[in-house]
C-alpha cells in the first residue's frame, strides 16, 4: 500500500479518537493526512504493506478526508518512531551530532529526519551521509525554523516547497511528511502542509535532549517509561543536544528489551491496525505554550524570508 492510501484508511477510525495536547510528555503527538494525492513511496527500509481498503474506508471522490493533525497512533504491534531534528534558522546554522549518527549506523536502525532546508545548505557533508542510509527517513522541517501560526500563509508554503526541493536535491529522496517548528500548528498550517501533499507530524514523547538541560539517567527514564505501542519519539541531531549520544544506546537497548521494533514514520502510519489519534492545537507550540509571543516573533517570516 502507498503512504498516501494508507493515510486514507486511517482517516476512517479518526472521528472516534480523543484529542491531546501535542505538548504534554506523557502522551502522544501530530501529522496531516492527505486523501487525495499519491505520494511517494517509503525508503527502501520501508516494509511494504499488502493490503487493500475495503469499500467502507476507501475515500471517494463524493466523500473528500479533511486534512488532521495526528498525536501519534495506536497499534497492536510493539513498534515505536524514532526521529531527529535538524534545525536551523537564516541566523544560525547549528551543527551535525555525527556521533548520533554513528549510533544508529551502526545496527542501521530505521529512523526518521527532519530537516530544514538551510540546515541541508550548510552541511553538505552531512547531506552526503544521509544520501547513503536508505534507512533513514526524510521529513521536512521549514527552511528557516519560524513558527507557522505567526507566518502568513505564502510564505508558509514557500518554507514548505523551498525545503522539499533542497532535499530531493541534495539528498536524493523526497521529504514524506511535515514536522512544524516548535510544534506550532493550527488548522490554517494543517491545511497548507495538506495542499503541499505533505502530512504533518510531531511527536508522543518528548526525550528532553535540547541544550542539555535533562540528564542522560532522566532521559532514559522519560523515554523507556512512556512508550507504548505507536510512539513517536523526538530527538535532535545538530549538535544542541550534548546528552543525546549519551543516552541513545541505553534507550535503544532499553526499547528492545522491552520486546519494541524501530520503524519509520511512514512505515508507522502505514500499519493495517493504525488508529491515528488527533492531536490538539498548539499557537505557540513547544516552550511557549503559555506566553506572549515576542515583538519581533509576531511576523519573523519578514526577517527570515525562505529567498
Amino acid at each position: 500500500m502507498s503512504v498516501s492510501l494508507a493515510f486514507c484508511v486511517l482517516l476512517a477510525a479518526v472521528d472516534g479518537a480523543a484529542p491531546v495536547d501535542a505538548y504534554d510528555t506523557s502522551v502522544s503527538v501530530p501529522i496531516v493526512l492527505d486523501g487525495s494525492t499519491e505520494r511517494a513511496t517509503p525508503t527502501a527500509a520501508a516494509a511494504p504493506i499488502a493490503a487493500t481498503p475495503t469499500a467502507a474506508t476507501a475515500p471517494t471522490a463524493t466523500t473528500p478526508t479533511a486534512p488532521i493533525a495526528i498525536a501519534g497512533v495506536t497499534t497492536h504491534e510493539p513498534v515505536v518512531a524514532l526521529t531527529f531534528d535538524a534545525c536551523a534558522t537564516k541566523k544560525q546554522a547549528n551543527g551535525f551530532d555525527r556521533k548520533v549518527f554513528e549510533i544508529l549506523a551502526r545496527e542501521q536502525t530505521p529512523a526518521t529526519f527532519y530537516l530544514s532546508g538551510r540546515w541541508v545548505e550548510k552541511h553538505p557533508s552531512a547531506a552526503r551521509a544521509i544520501a547513503a542510509a536508505p534507512w533513514i527517513e526524510l521529513g521536512n522541517h521549514t527552511y528557516s525554523h519560524p513558527r507557522l501560526t505567526l507566518t502568513r500563509k505564502e510564505r508558509i508554503h514557500l518554507q514548505i516547497r523551498r525545503t522539499s526541493k533542497i532535499i530531493e536535491k541534495k539528498i536524493g529522496r523526497p521529504a514524506l511528511t511535515l514536522r512544524p517548528p516548535a510544534g506550532a500548528f493550527n488548522a490554517a498550517v494543517v491545511e497548507i502542509a495538506n495542499q503541499e501533499h505533505l502530512p504533518v507530524v510531531l511527536w508522543s514523547i518528548v526525550s528532553g535532549d535540547v541544550g542539555g538541560h535533562v540528564p542522560v539517567e532522566r532521559m532514559d527514564r522519560t523515554v523507556l517509561e512512556q512508550a507504548k505501542p505507536g510512539s513517536i519519539i523526538i530527538f535532535h541531531i545538530n549538535k544542541r543536544a550534548p546528552f543525546t549520544k549519551k543516552a541513545l544506546p541505553d534507550i535503544i537497548a532499553g526499547l528492545r528489551e522491552k520486546g519494541f521494533r524501530f520503524v519509520t514514520v511512514s512505515q508507522l502510519l502505514a500499519l493495517p491496525d493504525a488508529v491515528p489519534i488527533k492531536a490538539k492545537p498548539s499557537h505557540y507550540g513547544y516552550g511557549r505554550r503559555h506566553k506572549r509571543p515576542l515583538p519581533e516573533q509576531k511576523d519573523q517570516d519578514r526577517a527570515n524570508p525562505p529567498t
